[in-house]
């Protein structure tokens, strides 16, 4: 144990004192190996492949191999340990990053240790099987507003964020030499999240519609037994207003103009308190992320129509649950270091989704849902059924599927556009890394477009079939290491059938314009 102590503070001091990091703002001159071209700069970086120079012709990146650095500011390359910092949504920080930061590093056989700095965050000191140091990553907890600001004034190099970046933020980054944040190379999801509505298992309601949670919120319904409760009266609780799940709360939920009840809402510090608050009191509401449902009970969402949505797994997944968002991971225009990029392509790729789902978040990973299971949307397609659904149509919808599973893989478009949204683009991604690892050899796939009510029946069944088969090109296209002869493909263009929200709002025929995967 002494020995662990010893090389624990070995590390620390390695990295903090003699990593040879540069001196930044320190003018600099590197010259090719020959000595026939230099070029002189202030050093705004070295990350151990490349340099970044403030120079007279403006900010350059110049790779550090065949390059002789000379002046104060040089780094010396032999002892350099990349030093990455990140900041923003501070429940992600605090609570799913560092586990991710340990899995990565057991995962590439480095050891980790932390140091606690309480409300300004905390440091990860990595270093390899000879205790070599490679990495410092330090984490500054906030808000998404903070962590997409630091990574714009360049005070950070990934920005944490519960939502996309605002037409404000885009303008300032670009301003700023930062790049494009909704560029797919400057943005990746990091995990699935929602707004979720909680209550105590004790409380027998089990769905609210959007307008009674407005008027919960608003003080114009103050009694349980005015949703179908106790004849008691509703204790109201959130976090501020002004955090990630509040702004959440005003973005997704409330309308312009939404007046809060005056001095009757409960406000708590995080997550997991309202959490246990609300679970401990039979008739207390309130709203939180999906990882700090904790014991508590989920109400679903019930829209106009009587279609429930429930915040499960497979809802967020599948982009069905309304109330859905991203958590993001921004990264700047410049190349960050190797080691940098190779974090980012773990979070992204099979290891760290499966560990964000380990981790209590909803991770990216394809999951199957067994026709069988889901009684309820049986239910709602035979009910709202319009008159371009014949009972045939029912018929040959649950014939269809009544043996096969649905895969959490949903494709979605951009608004009016044949683009695929982000979180398709990566179910796609997943899809096409499955079926090239042989996961769907001796099996079909059915790739089933459905549509909004919008229009004729038959021409929604041709736009859904014109859809699905979009799709399943990409498919197609994108499996190049696949024996493709392997996988029986099918195509179904089912239009309306079957409907995931009402078609009476925008937000609800944009879910239902869908492709869905099924397989057998």
């Amino acid at each position: 144990m002494l020995n662990f102590h010893k090389r624990a503070a070995l590390l620390l001091a390695g990295l903090l004192l003699t990593s040879g990091a540069p001196v930044l703002a320190q003018m600099v001159t590197l010259k090719s190996a020959d000595g026939s071209v230099a070029l002189s700069g202030k050093l705004l970086g070295y990350d151990g492949e490349f340099y970044r120079l403030d120079t007279i012709f403006g900010e350059m990146t110049l790779r550090g191999l065949g390059v002789v650095c000379t002046g104060h500011g040089c780094p010396d390359p032999a002892q350099y340990a990349a030093d990455i910092t990140i900041s923003g949504d501070s429940e992600v920080v605090n609570e799913l990053l560092p586990s991710l930061v340990e899995d990565f590093a057991f995962s590439t056989g480095n050891t980790s240790l932390r140091s606690n700095h309480g409300s300004k965050g905390w440091t990860y000191f990595l270093s390899d099987p000879a205790t070599i140091p490679i990495a410092r990553i330090q984490a500054q907890p906030g808000d998404s507003k903070s962590g997409l600001r630091d990574l714009i004034s360049n005070a950070s190099d990934l920005a944490v964020s519960s939502r996309a970046a605002t037409v404000g933020e885009v303008k300032r980054a670009r301003s700023a030499k930062i790049g494009n944040l909704n560029s797919p190379d400057q943005r990746q999801v990091l995990a699935l999240d929602a707004l979720v509505f909680i209550v105590s298992k004790e409380n027998p309601v089990s769905s609210l519609s959007l307008e009674q949670i407005r008027k919960i919120y608003s003080g114009n319904i103050t009694n349980w037994s005015e949703l179908g409760g106790y004849d008691a009266p509703i204790i109201r609780y959130r976090q501020d207003i002004t955090s990630d799940i509040g702004r959440a709360f005003s973005r997704m939920v409330l309308l312009p103009d939404f007046s809060p009840a005056p001095k009757t809402v409960s406000i708590l510090a995080d997550a997991q308190t309202l959490s246990d608050t609300v679970a401990a009191d039979p008739l207390a509401i309130g709203f939180t992320s999906f990882a700090g449902i904790r014991n508590a009970k989920t109400l679903a969402i019930r829209e106009a129509c009587g279609v429930r949505q429930y915040p499960s797994r497979f809802g967020l997944q599948s982009g069905d649950y309304p109330l859905s968002r991203y958590i993001y991971l921004f990264q700047p225009k410049r190349k960050l270091p190797v080691f940098a990029r190779d974090f980012l392509a773990y979070l992204a790729g099979p290891l760290g989704q499966k560990a964000v789902s380990d981790l209590g978040y909803v991770g990216q990973e394809l999951v199957a849902q067994p026709f069988a299971t889901q009684q309820e949307r049986i239910a709602n397609a035979v009910r709202l059924a319009s008159a371009d659904v014949s009972l045939e149509a029912l018929k040959g919808f649950v014939n269809k599927f009544s043996d096969a599973s649905r895969l959490s893989a949903t494709f979605r478009f951009q608004d009016k556009s044949t683009k695929l949204n982000l979180r398709s683009r990566h179910s796609l991604k997943t899809l096409i890394g499955l079926i090239e690892t042989g996961d769907f050899d001796g099996r079909e796939l059915i790739f089933a477009g459905f549509s909004d009510s919008q229009g004729g029946g038959a021409g929604n069944r041709r736009i859904a079939r014109q859809r699905a088969e979009q799709v399943a090109k990409l498919v197609r296209t994108g499996a190049t290491r696949a024996d493709l002869s392997k996988i029986k493909f099918q195509i179904a263009g089912l239009g309306e059938v079957s409907p995931i929200a009402c078609n009476t709002s925008e937000n609800g025929r944009r879910l239902n314009r869908r492709v869905e995967v099924w397989v057998r």
